[in-house]
């Protein structure tokens, strides 16, 4: 058995690969407050090879072209995010939106559908869901989640079944479980 080293597996990546097509997964993280749990997404973006992150409500994001907010506001944020996405911020298509419900109109208007990732007495197990896509996935805040407006726009609401004493589990790992759910489902 051979671990391969960082610089090998980096070596097996095509070389074309930034211009690659995208999976049809869109991430919308609204209302985050952890920098760190935005980096997450970022990182798993790449890996999966997401079509784009929405950054909604107060979410931070890194810096822009002509950036409005203060430099130090910038500054942590990018090192925030940064922290955790390694350095993939470039590789992942982002905006940074702040009304979510005109998102959901843009988005429904290229046919995407809107799934929230929420516990609800409604919600749907994601692996027993019906997919179609493109699909975009709304992450709410990490303590009180999505807001009841928000989950009356989505198409659908999917949970997580959590089977020991926890009652969820971290918003990135959330994303992680689903997307790769989801990866699977793709139209060959």
């Amino acid at each position: 058995m051979h671990k391969f080293t960082t610089d090998e597996l980096v070596a097996q990546k095509p070389k074309d690969i930034l211009t690659q097509p995208r999976n049809p997964i869109i991430f919308i993280l609204h209302n985050l407050r952890s920098l760190e749990n935005v980096g997450l997404f970022f990182r798993l973006a790449d890996a999966i090879r997401a079509e784009k992150i929405y950054l909604t409500g107060y979410t931070g994001y890194p810096r822009l072209p002509n950036d409005s907010r203060e430099e130090r506001i910038i500054a942590h944020a990018e090192r925030e995010i940064n922290k955790t996405a390694i350095k993939l911020v470039p590789a992942v298509a982002w905006e940074s939106r702040e009304d979510i419900s005109g998102l959901i109109t843009d988005l429904r208007g290229l046919k995407t559908q809107v799934v929230a990732v929420e516990q609800t007495d409604s919600s749907v197990e994601f692996t027993k869901a019906t997919y179609h896509f493109p699909v975009a996935l709304i992450f709410g805040h990490e303590r009180t989640g999505i807001e009841e407006d928000i989950l009356e726009k989505s198409d659908l609401i999917v949970n997580i079944p959590m089977l020991g004493l926890g009652n969820s589990h971290n918003v990135a790992m959330s994303a992680a479980i689903i997307s790769y759910h989801l990866l699977q489902k793709l139209p060959v």
